[in-house]
């Protein structure tokens, strides 16, 4: 173990974020909310919820990939409730995509399934170092994040 803190804080965030999204541990996550994704589908999902409504051309671009690949796992979603497709008011080629109600409550699912997992592996820590944890995280993620998501916006 190093005495450097960014050294050790770097090391744990690339750990937890290697086993959050490892395929065990997702196919467990997916179990517990009731909803069998593709951890893309979760992402883009959350991208949604995070961000608002988007054209498919800027989903695809925002996750790196060709309009052609995204749109098969649009359609499997929005046949699925978690998403609707609505036309774009000011452009009647475009459409806007758009988390629904029941692709939100999939995602609550999801959340509290994390929860329930981080809860076991802090078992025994203090509140107040779980807090600052917290506080050290968000603002990371609001620094690194390309777009503010919208409760920043606000």
């Amino acid at each position: 173990m190093t005495d450097d803190p960014m050294d050790a804080l770097e090391r744990s965030l690339a750990t937890v974020f290697r086993v959050m999204t490892d395929r065990v541990m997702l196919n467990d996550l997916a179990q517990r909310c009731g909803y069998d994704l593709p951890a893309a589908s979760w992402a883009l999902l959350e991208h949604l919820d995070t961000h608002g409504a988007l054209r498919v051309s800027d989903i695809a671009m925002c996750h790196g990939v060709d309009v052609s690949s995204i749109t098969p796992r649009l359609k499997r979603l929005e046949n699925d409730g978690l998403l609707r497709r609505d036309r774009e008011p000011g452009d009647a080629r475009a459409f806007l995509i758009t988390i629904t109600s029941e692709g939100i409550a999939a995602l609550n699912g999801l959340h509290a399934a994390r929860r329930g997992i981080l809860q076991g592996a802090l078992t025994g820590a203090e509140s107040h170092g779980v807090e600052c944890a917290a506080e050290v995280l968000t603002r990371i993620a609001r620094t690194l994040s390309p777009t503010p998501p919208i409760s920043d916006r606000r």
